[in-house]
Order: C-alpha cells, then structure tokens, then sequence
C-alpha cells in the first residue's frame, strides 16, 4: 500500500512537469506579475519534492529535505496572498476565488505538512520523513484536483 501511494504521488508531481513545460512563458509574458511569481513559486515546489523523493531521501540528505520543507512551508503561508481578486491565469480553476476559505484551507494543510516534513528531516529518521513527503505530496494534490486546470 505505501508503494502504491508513493507511485500515485510521484506520478502526480511528475506528471505536472510536461504540462507545465509546454505551457512555459518567457518571463514577462505572463498574464501579470502576480501570476509569474506564483509560478515560479509552484515549479520551485514541484522541483523540491520530485528531488526530495528521486534525490535526497535515497541519499539521506535531511538537511536538502529541511531546506525544500523550509521553502515549501513559506509558499504555503504565502500562496493565498498570490492569488488575488482578478489574477486569472490558464492554470488556476476560477473555482479558487468562489471558495477561496477553502483554497486558504488547502494552502494551510500544504505548509503545515511541509512543516512537518521539515521536523521530520530533522530528526533524521528516514521512515517519518518518507511518510511526512508523502503528505506534502497529498496536500499539492488535493489542491489541484480541486483547483488546477490541465491543459
């Protein structure tokens, strides 16, 4: 059953690097600001946790996994402030701004399961750090069934 769910969260997280290289914009071109740092942010997210899952856990660089942890628990406090009113973009479902308490909720979740991923890398113990990625790996998936549209 962990196998399985490790392939179902790898595959989610791989699975957006195509979609998201073939929708890929030249800096500037975004529909605005806002929408490029949000991003760039997102891909940073998903670069962290495909390293932490490929890279650093079978290397057992917990400090690589406290780093990513760190940067990922940032954007999950930072994320709501990114998605104002009117910051429409061909990924973001316009579902966001009907219910955003509950994309607030989604973006909680995702930065107190990086929190916990982070204390987990600081222990040093492999096991609780495998299973903490595995939650931050869920939380980036519920918000994007919910929230993200594929092209």
């Amino acid at each position: 059953m962990e196998k399985l769910l490790i392939a179902a969260v790898l595959g989610a997280v791989i699975g957006l690097a195509p979609a998201s290289s073939a929708l890929a914009h030249e800096p500037g071109t975004y529909e605005s600001p806002i929408v490029e740092q949000r991003v760039k942010r997102f891909k940073q997210s998903g670069g962290d946790i495909q390293a932490i899952f490929k890279k650093h856990l079978g290397a057992g660089n917990f400090a690589a996994i406290q780093d990513a942890a760190a940067r990922m628990a940032a954007w999950g406090d930072d994320m709501p402030d990114a998605f104002p009113a009117g910051s429409n973009s061909i990924g973001a479902d316009k579902a966001i701004w009907k219910n955003f308490s509950d994309f607030e909720a989604k973006a909680q979740v995702f930065g107190d399961a990086a929190r916990a991923l982070k204390a987990a890398a600081a222990s040093g113990d492999a096991g609780a750090t495998k299973k903490a990625a595995q939650m931050v790996g869920a939380s980036c998936k519920s918000c994007h069934e919910s929230y993200r549209i594929k092209h």
